[in-house]
C-alpha cells in the first residue's frame, strides 16, 4: 500500500536513508522497486522494495534497512 501522500515522481532526486545508512538519491521506480544511487566515482545502486518504505519527511525517503542488510539490495 502507498503509504505516502506524494506523487512517486515527486520523489526523483530526493534523499534515500535506511535506519543507520545512507542510500542515496532516488534515480527511479520500478514496478515494486525504488532504485538508488550512491556515490561520485564508485557509484553503487540499490534496488530496494517498495515495501520497506518507512516514511517520508518532505526531504528523505526512509527505508526499514539497517546498514548489514543493505549488501543484498545492491545492484
Amino acid at each position: 500500500s502507498m503509504i505516502l501522500n506524494t506523487a512517486w515522481k515527486d520523489l526523483l532526486k530526493k534523499k534515500a536513508s535506511g535506519t543507520d545508512c545512507d542510500l542515496g538519491e532516488i534515480q527511479q521506480f520500478l514496478a515494486d522497486l525504488i532504485v538508488t544511487e550512491k556515490g561520485i566515482i564508485n557509484k553503487k545502486k540499490y534496488y530496494i522494495p517498495k515495501n520497506l518504505i518507512a516514511g517520508f519527511d518532505g526531504h528523505t525517503l526512509f527505508f526499514r534497512i539497517i546498514k548489514a542488510e543493505s549488501k543484498r539490495y545492491r545492484g
